[in-house]
């Protein structure tokens, strides 16, 4: 069974940055080409996007080393229905 979470998306540089809610936690995840990174939980949705953005910024500068300009905030999206599902057996 599938089940809809509610969440947010934002774009930061090539990367595609999620913050979904799932009971009384958030999930973070950044997806890029060819590249997936896993953030640690949250307990809210506030802490959750400072945390998808920290490791954004991370990512460009420790893995990357590109020489991309910082942004200073990204502009975040509600997640649309069926964007992001959580399987429940």
């Amino acid at each position: 069974m599938f089940r809809s979470s509610t969440g947010f998306k934002a774009q930061y540089h090539y990367l595609t940055l999620l913050v979904a809610s799932d009971f009384d936690e958030w999930r973070i995840v950044l997806t890029g080409p060819g590249l997936t990174i896993h953030g640690h939980r949250q307990f809210s949705e506030a802490k959750a996007k400072q945390h998808a953005f920290a490791i954004a910024e991370s990512y460009f500068q420790q893995e990357k080393h590109e020489d991309l300009p910082a942004l200073p905030q990204v502009d975040w999206a509600p997640l649309q229905d069926g964007e992001w599902l959580n399987w429940r057996p």
